[in-house]
């Protein structure tokens, strides 16, 4: 049995917040469910999640029923680590509170999958992976030496390991959305290569996990679902036009 973890704490940009009447991204419907709801749903079906926790505003406490909530703090970095402070046991699932089509069978499939020693197991896909599950969902791709990539929105962690790190998770997690900020945190060499699109998925695998000082696995074959977050209109409005071209 493992903890689950959700940050719901992230803001949306003023147009978006007047558009769903609301500023808070997790309390955005999609498919006639709200993120944070959907991701909770599909949590509750995960057979070996015993307690989820949610890091988030005091709006989405009062509208969801989990075994704990920590309130935000002032960052996103900060939600995080209180978030890896408040769950238990060995093994943490991951997720952000912005994956418009997660379900239990994709987080329990990346479970099945995720080598136990693992610090850190993160789903990765390929352009072509990704397109053939979500044609035209996503336009931008890392450019390694083995192929376009992109990553998913859900990890399997050991907490205890990354709270020892948490000066570079909380760096690692403010370089998020940049890929060259983040390649940059692997050092000069692998961030020159990253440049050139020359590093590939293993050098970089190597690399953090020195850095973490356990073994992080780029993990192929997981649901592609779990890379489909939502960060901008064009997201919001890809996803909720698959929804309604199912429901019709």
């Amino acid at each position: 049995m493992i903890d689950a973890l959700v940050t719901a704490g992230a803001r949306l940009p003023l147009e978006l917040a007047r558009r769903f009447e609301t500023d808070i991204k997790a309390l955005v419907p999609i498919g006639g469910v709200t993120l944070i709801d959907r991701t909770i749903a599909a949590l509750r079906g995960v057979g070996v999640v015993e307690r989820i926790t949610v890091v988030g505003p005091a709006e989405i406490r009062r509208r969801i029923d989990v075994d704990r909530f920590v309130d935000e703090t002032a960052s996103g970095e900060k939600n995080l680590l209180a978030g890896l402070e408040a769950v238990q046991g060995e093994r943490t699932l991951l997720c952000a509170s912005d994956m418009a089509f997660v379900t239990a069978g994709a987080l329990d499939d990346l479970l099945l999958r995720a080598p136990a020693p693992a610090v850190v197991v993160y789903p990765i896909y390929t352009r072509s992976e990704f397109d053939a599950a979500f044609p035209g969902g996503r336009s931008a791709f890392a450019r390694l030496a083995d192929g376009e990539f992109t990553g998913g929105s859900a990890f399997v962690v050991r907490a205890a390991a990354l709270r020892e790190r948490s000066a570079l998770l909380s760096k690692a997690f403010g370089a998020r959305k940049n890929l060259f900020a983040l390649a940059a945190i692997l050092g000069p060499a692998l961030a020159f290569a990253f440049v050139r699109g020359a590093a590939n998925v293993g050098q970089i695998e190597v690399r953090a996990s020195a850095l973490l000082g356990g073994t992080v696995v780029a993990l192929r074959g997981a649901d592609p679902a779990l890379a489909l977050d939502c960060d901008d209109a064009t997201d919001f409005t890809y996803a909720q036009a698959r929804y309604e071209r199912v429901a019709s």
